[in-house]
């Protein structure tokens, strides 16, 4: 569900392991980053990348799926390369959302 007035820019998923998601522009303002995650067993980690921009962790349990969302307050606009760290025992989707 994207929040009221925001606009999906990138999204991917389901997946498994790593991923480059591409270059993302993000403008002034406040942005979304969702992320759902579930591990084959134990809890893995995930982290998402938008290079020159941030980057956060989400660790993802095996019991039930981890849904979390992130804001970015951007005081200026920034581009940056999205991609996702982690491995082949995390099952993820995840997308960004930026003001219209």
């Amino acid at each position: 569900m994207l929040p009221a007035g925001h606009r999906r820019i990138a999204h991917a998923g389901p997946r498994r392991g790593a991923a480059d998601l591409g270059v993302v522009r993000l403008g002034k303002g406040v942005s979304w980053v969702s992320v759902n995650c579930v591990a084959d067993r134990g809890t893995g980690s995930l982290t998402l990348v938008i290079d020159t921009v941030g980057e956060f962790t989400v660790s993802c349990p095996s019991t039930t799926p981890r849904m979390s969302a992130n804001q970015l307050d951007l005081a200026e606009g920034g581009k940056g390369r999205f991609h996702i760290k982690t491995g082949d025992n995390v099952r993820w989707s995840a997308g960004i959302q930026v003001p219209e």
